[in-house]
């Protein structure tokens, strides 16, 4: 048996969800379908046990994409099956997580969330359906818990606000920014834009509060029908700190010298390791552990509350010390490093051609990527010992997030026909080390000669909370800032405006005028940190580093490509074994040309026009002569293309001896006098001269 309900998101084009709470998976403590048009996502949620001596939620949100769902199979030729999550899997279950987990702060037992594409539908995104499944998943559980969760998805474009825009709505809009949070309040933001001014994004995040308290309004009537009664899993951790403050006497362990001892990193993980130490002799320890971190919370809190104080000694809008060097790799294409306090960030580029572009294959994207940014945390950055493993969603995220800054910035492939791959590796981290990748990777593309057309910088503001009218922003957050903090509000922009947001909170979320706030304090830090930026490289390097390959774009007929590709593909090889290049043809006639030099460049252009020109009577065209015949001579035009050079057409007088006037091997310039209807070219000499 199943229950229905749906919901208009979006009056003006209709779009809307139908929540379905069925036995499709019985064995889950919840299961429903989440539908909109073709799309069909599979939410479940399953309660594990209580994890004890744990200071965070063990909570999971899964996304699984099948490539069913889009009537594909993908994957390796030799296994045709799903396997590792795509990037925009791991981006959704990020960005669901990182709305969800607040509301369910203290909550100690493992929460499974997994949300499973099941129908593909290319016009509707299924994150927003896997978001309000999740959110509606744990709402019927049964908890007392902060949420349900609303989400709203907005798009600005030719001057309007879209709420709820489709895949071909939000193509070229202005910005997109998906919002989740609770009834009044924003406690998730992702936000791609095009230098958005920041009036823009508090007039979106004003639109979708009130569409976020019209969804969060509408699961609750679903939750309060299906749900009799609600069990209380949070454990209240305010009593706790009675248990920390004992042990910290008992031990002369001074929170509040060790934390604010106006240093970079205080040494607070001597209070963990003391604990740890001490473990086997403590009664109740997860009540000692908890009332511990409870004690150094307070204290934090009121300090910077009550005093204005920093545990660095900064003020609280003030940023770290930069430093600046470009040109460090000898070589690499480009690089930069960025410090800034004890984050420091390498970056480097590598420009390739367009046949190296990235290919990606997703049920939600196929196509390629010519701008990639990876990002890298190695264990030794936060001075520990561990693998080094493929990416985690961790790394995957961050990458994305500063790819997401700058790729509006790239010039468009006609202008710069480049794949540019962006690597930056945090050699040592102490806070925002995604807000440093953004500005050490805009230094290294300058430092290669990418012509972006500006300067990115970004910053990371925290929040130390009371309430809504007691709180203090901080700029520039550091380590134990944004562990014992309110909230990582990332934003990345240039001097016109903003290019990407990204928002994690662990307090219950934001008002408008927090949003506002925290726009204002990053608009000062970023435009500091920009001068500084440009003060070491003000212009894109207007000569390429050595080993940058040269390129250039062609367009040809591509009813052409066969002549240039050849039998067997005998011309296309021609050409790349005389000039070592390399040549990717694309099928709507576009080829793309890398060579070793600008000479070499200009030769295979020539190759390949050659083998495309379409000519016409009355050109001038240049020849060699290959083969002197009794009647006149055979003359090549390049690639494949032949011309007969008559007799009576070499001189306006009568000749006898064709080699008087030509040699063989000798170019020599023509007029193409007639072209038959088979394609057979002839051409004049006298009346080329």
């Amino acid at each position: 048996m199943s229950k229905k309900y749906k919901i208009v998101l979006n009056q003006e084009n209709g779009l809307g969800i139908e929540f379905e709470i069925n036995d499709w998976a019985q064995r889950a403590n919840v299961s429903l379908l989440s539908k909109c048009k073709g799309a069909v996502v599979l939410t479940t949620v399953v309660r594990g046990d209580k994890k004890e001596e744990v200071d965070f939620t063990p909570l999971t949100v899964d996304y699984e994409e099948k490539y069913y769902a889009a009537g594909k199979i993908y994957g390796s030729r030799f296994i045709r099956r799903e396997g590792r999550p795509s990037e925009t899997a791991i981006l959704n279950a990020r960005l669901i997580d990182r709305s969800l987990r607040p509301a369910l702060k203290n909550f100690n037992y493992e929460l499974q969330v997994t949300n499973t594409i099941f129908s593909f539908d290319p016009e509707i995104d299924p994150d927003i359906l896997a978001f309000l499944g999740s959110s509606l998943g744990i709402g019927l559980l049964g908890l007392e818990w902060k949420g349900p969760i609303g989400a709203a998805k907005i798009c600005k474009k030719n001057g309007n606000f879209i709420i709820y825009p489709t895949e071909i709505e939000r193509a070229d809009s202005d910005f997109t920014i998906f919002l989740g949070g609770i009834k009044d309040k924003i406690n998730m933001i992702e936000l791609e834009g095009k230098e958005i001014p920041e009036g823009d994004i508090v007039k979106a995040c004003e639109l979708g509060i009130k569409e976020i308290n019209k969804v969060i309004s509408f699961l609750e009537s679903i939750i309060k029908e299906n749900v009799n009664k609600f069990e209380n899993f949070i454990v209240d951790t305010k009593d706790l700190i009675q248990y920390g403050e004992k042990f910290l006497e008992k031990h002369n362990v001074d929170i509040e010298k060790i934390l604010f001892n106006y240093q970079e990193r205080p040494e607070l993980h001597q209070v963990f390791e003391l604990l740890n130490e001490k473990r086997d002799s403590i009664e109740n320890f997860d009540l000692v552990y908890k009332g511990v971190l409870n004690k150094i919370e307070n204290i934090f809190k009121n300090k910077i509350l009550k005093e204005k104080i920093r545990p660095d000694g900064r003020k609280l809008d003030e940023i770290r010390k930069i430093e600046i060097e470009v040109d460090v790799l000898p070589k690499t294409h480009g690089s930069a490093l960025f410090k800034r306090g004890l984050t420091h960030i390498l970056s480097a580029v590598t420009l390739a051609p367009l046949g190296e572009e990235l290919w990606v294959r997703e049920i939600e994207f196929e196509g390629f990527k010519r701008f990639i940014h990876h990002y890298n945390f190695p264990p030794y950055s936060v001075g520990e010992t561990g693998s080094m493993r493929a990416p985690s969603r961790r790394e995957i995220g961050h990458g994305n997030l500063v790819e997401k800054a700058l790729k509006n910035l790239i010039p468009q492939e006609e202008d710069f026909p480049y794949t540019i791959r962006v690597v930056s590796d945090v050699l040592s981290s102490n806070g925002s080390t995604s807000m440093g990748s953004v500005c050490a990777s805009s230094l290294a593309l300058f430092d290669a000669g990418v012509p972006i057309k500006k300067h990115a910088a970004g910053i990371s503001v925290g929040i130390v909370y009371q309430d809504e009218e007691n709180y203090e922003l901080l700029t520039d957050i550091q380590g134990p800032e944004d562990f014992l903090g309110g909230m990582d509000f990332k934003i990345a922009g240039t001097k016109d405006g903003i290019t990407a947001i990204q928002l994690d909170v662990k307090i219950d979320g934001l008002t408008l005028k927090i949003i506002d706030g925290s726009l204002k304090r990053a608009r000062k830090a970023i435009n500091n940190i920009l001068d500084i930026m440009y003060e070491k490289i003000s212009e894109p390097r207007r000569v390429f580093k050595q080993g940058v390959p040269y390129v250039s774009l062609l367009k040809i007929d591509p009813s052409k490509i066969g002549l240039l590709i050849g039998s067997g593909g005998r011309n296309i090889h021609e050409i790349i074994a005389t000039t070592n290049a390399k040549i990717d043809i694309k099928p709507d006639g576009t080829v793309c040309i890398s060579a070793e030099n600008q000479e070499l460049l200009k030769e295979t252009e020539g190759l390949i026009k050659s083998y495309t020109n379409s000519y016409e009577a009355g050109e001038l065209v240049e020849g060699k002569v290959i083969k002197i015949l009794p009647f006149g001579a055979i003359l090549s035009l390049g690639g494949n293309r032949t011309a007969l050079l008559h007799i009576s057409e070499i001189t306006h007088k009568r000749i006898d001896n064709i080699e008087k006037e030509i040699k063989l091997g000798e170019k020599i310039k023509v007029k193409i006098k007639n072209i038959s209807e088979d394609g057979k070219i002839y051409v004049s000499l006298k009346d080329a001269r």
